[in-house]
């Protein structure tokens, strides 16, 4: 069953394949049978594979018991990857074990390079530009192989860089001098590039930027994406005033501005319209907003928390239930920050 199911989620996420609703409770019904403290949780809510018929009905598990118990479908120490989620060395953190990155990888090649831009649509197929010349402001997943953030980068410049991608994260420290010098070489040979990096890595760039006042004009159809939060334990940034940096510091059209938002937990990820926090979940990976107390989905222009039903999830807890608050709209959802007393998290806290 395993194999047939990893190959029809495979098929849907890659070429829509299938219906969803029968491959979520599919992947419902093989979560129940293999994680006992799910199992337990849905029959106290007497929500089993039995008595559902949508995948909205589905109980939804909270990022905040991933810190808690190992869920997944596998013995947890037969992994081949175990990602945590970020935070201070003190604190519990949520695990996400993974028995092979199949699903994981589809996730990313049916999304990253399309959500930025960088592939061009034809009648039959998706066409990518040529490789793209990344610049990652963050550490190596060879560095920090816990980071599913730094995984999904290392992918992408494996399938899609240019020969001369670099990371500018080392020994914890970001390497400001270097990054500037490329980009200027970048610059002078007027080669566009794709800049990768948490929302505080982007700050501690821009900050040495106006120290050393230093203004760049990144050549045209350069693509930049933030990830991570824009909220820290000892500053906070807006995302307008981080936005407003992205083209008065680095030259940049605000349409070539893009966010992407994912978390341990999850398999998949979001990522938004070009300069805004209105974000588009994946096919695979439909989105509700939900009433904190009723547990119901809220209407069009509410505010609720954000749930996620994630095929690609399909060895872990596919129905996660997030500390994020958004608006919902008619398609996506606007991200405008954590719930009160929601433990701070996000890969950004650990460049601040």
């Amino acid at each position: 069953m395993l194999s047939n199911l990893n190959t029809d989620i495979l098929q849907h996420i890659l070429h829509k394949k299938g219906d969803f609703n029968t491959l979520a409770l599919a992947v419902f019904a093989y979560q129940y049978q293999h994680i006992t403290s799910y199992q337990r949780y849905c029959q106290q809510l007497n929500k089993t594979p039995e008595n559902i018929r949508r995948w909205q009905e589905i109980p939804a598990v909270s990022t905040e018991v991933f810190r808690e118990l190992p869920l997944c479908t596998f013995p947890p120490e037969t992994a081949r990857h175990v990602f945590q989620t970020s935070g201070t060395s003190d604190e519990i953190k949520g695990k996400h074990y993974y028995h092979d990155m199949q699903l994981y990888d589809a996730a990313i090649q049916a999304s990253f390079m399309k959500n930025l831009g960088l592939v061009l649509k034809s009648d039959t197929q998706e066409i990518f530009l040529q490789r793209s010349l990344f610049r990652i402001l963050t550490p190596t997943f060879q560095e920090v192989s816990t980071s599913s953030l730094f995984y999904m980068f290392q992918q992408v410049v494996d399938w899609y860089g240019d020969a001369q991608s670099q990371y500018y994260f080392n020994n914890n420290d970001l390497n400001c001098e270097k990054l500037v010098q490329d980009l200027l070489r970048d610059i002078k040979e007027n080669r566009p590039v794709v800049l990768l990096g948490t929302a505080f890595s982007w700050v501690n760039f821009f900050d040495y930027l106006e120290e050393h006042s230093i203004r760049l004009v990144l050549p045209e159809s350069s693509r930049l994406m933030e990830t991570g939060g824009l909220k820290g334990r000892t500053r906070t940034v807006s995302r307008e005033a981080l936005y407003q940096l992205f083209h008065t510091q680095l030259g940049l059209p605000l349409d070539n501005c893009y966010s992407e938002y994912g978390m341990t937990e999850l398999s998949s990820q979001c990522y938004s319209l070009p300069n805004t926090h209105h974000f588009i979940s994946p096919h695979w990976m439909p989105v509700q907003i939900i009433h904190p107390e009723t547990r119901c989905e809220v209407a069009v222009g509410e505010t609720g928390l954000v749930q996620f039903f994630d095929l690609a999830n399909m060895t872990a807890i596919s129905a996660v239930l997030t500390s994020d608050l958004a608006i919902k709209h008619t398609e996506g959802f606007e991200l405008i920050g954590r719930a009160p007393k929601a433990i701070l998290r996000g890969c950004s806290t650990v460049f601040e």
